[in-house]
């Protein structure tokens, strides 16, 4: 039987190639002149590959290695994100008014994603060091922990100020507070924390007109299944008058609806010709529904869930705190990722533009997350213990 190990590389594996056919079938319409469908086959391929030369590389690596090249990455990309408003247009992809892309040997970098996934290793390390499962008075907690969340507030406040990515930031915090809390964090100031998010959130969506556009939008079209929940006299202050459905939204919906529960077939899906747009990235779920329906959808969505499961797997594995901590965090990642997406698309939640890690098309995507499954396999290596652990064991 496989082990654990080995099924994780696995899952990883058989997304990738799910990923290129689907990147291949949903690309396969000129999205304002990017690029050729075969164009994207070809990249997302090239991406594919180089994530597992990645994920195999880092087994050669020791533990203390694999942490000192996560740090690395980190301060790299901390240093990229910084600098990337005042590049000149060069060296910068611009979508929107955004500035996420770095522009190199004609690819395009998000060096977000990198942090996102470096910052998780460092939360490990600070969280080990200063978090304890001995009682402490609640002003003590929060002195050891008030330099972490300043810094964390100031890095990605920094990020959403300049590249206007509320979506990633809130990742960011949810695996923040997650980390806290299983790294034994009372649950007082757990709460604390928490309202302290949400504070911040709303006040993100408060300030900027067109967000707050969004979320009304949402409100809209999610409001006659929540409102009758509330007695009649709050159902009329909170219901938006004449509220029509985003425009994305019911597209996605639709893709969904139509693909019912076997699909189109594949390369078949009509929501990716111009009505559902960037359907090969934020959109690839609503895509994958579509051509090989609720069976198929419902088959890799398993297969993701199987892949976070997995490194929590891993991560109960281990005996070093901050060996867990780090597998803990990325698979509540790969976890907030999938269902931020998965809520968006279906109007479940405000839509956010968040990748599926080895789902959706992107180099940045693919290869930051086969170094953390990279890293993730290579401490579990290293440490030397219950390495052939199986489930149901």
């Amino acid at each position: 039987m496989f082990n654990t190990h080995t099924r994780l590389f696995t899952a990883v594996l058989m997304l990738m190639m799910i990923s290129v056919v689907f990147v291949f079938s949903t690309g396969f319409f000129d999205y304002g002149g990017q690029k050729s469908p075969y164009g994207f086959l070809f990249s997302q391929s090239l991406f594919a590959i180089v994530g597992v030369v990645i994920i195999f590389a880092f087994q050669f690596l020791s533990r203390d290695a694999c942490y000192r090249l996560l740090s690395v990455l980190f301060v790299v990309s901390l240093i990229a994100c910084i600098i990337l408003p005042f590049l000149p247009h060069s060296l910068v992809v611009e979508t929107k008014g955004a500035r996420r892309w770095l522009r190199i040997f004609g690819f395009s970098i998000a060096p977000l994603e990198f942090l996102k996934i470096s910052m998780i290793s460092l939360l490990a390390l600070t969280y080990t060091r200063k978090i304890s499962q001995d009682k402490k008075k609640v002003l003590e907690e929060l002195v050891l922990l008030l330099p972490s969340i300043l810094a964390f507030i100031i890095i990605f406040g920094y990020v959403y100020l300049t590249q206007n990515d509320l979506g990633q930031c809130v990742v960011c915090a949810l695996v923040l507070l997650f980390m806290a809390f299983i790294a034994g964090l009372s649950f007082r100031i757990f709460a604390y924390l928490i309202i302290g998010g949400i504070a911040l959130g709303l006040l993100a969506i408060i300030q900027n007109p067109r967000r707050l556009e969004r979320i009304l939008a949402w409100w809209g079209s999610v409001q006659d299944f929540i409102l009758p929940l509330f007695p009649g006299d709050v159902q009329e202050t909170l219901r938006i008058a004449h509220a029509s459905e985003p425009y994305q939204i019911s597209h996605s919906l639709n893709a969904i609806s139509h693909g019912e529960w076997f699909g189109q077939g594949f390369g078949l899906g009509v929501f990716k010709l111009g009505f559902l747009s960037e359907v090969h990235t934020d959109f690839i779920l609503a895509g994958i529904a579509e051509e090989i329906g609720f069976i198929g959808f419902f088959a890799v969505g398993c297969l993701f869930l199987f892949l976070a499961l997995t490194v929590f797997k891993l991560a109960i594995c281990m005996k070093s705190k901050r060996d867990f901590l780090f597998c803990s965090g990325y698979g509540f990642c790969l976890l907030v990722t999938f269902f931020m997406n998965l809520g968006g698309i279906t109007s479940m939640i405000p839509l956010k533009g968040i990748a599926v890690p080895f789902l959706s098309y992107g180099g940045s995507s693919m290869i930051a997350n086969s170094i953390a499954i990279g890293a993730v396999l290579c401490i579990f290596k290293n440490a030397g213990e219950k390495n052939n652990v199986e489930f149901g064991r």
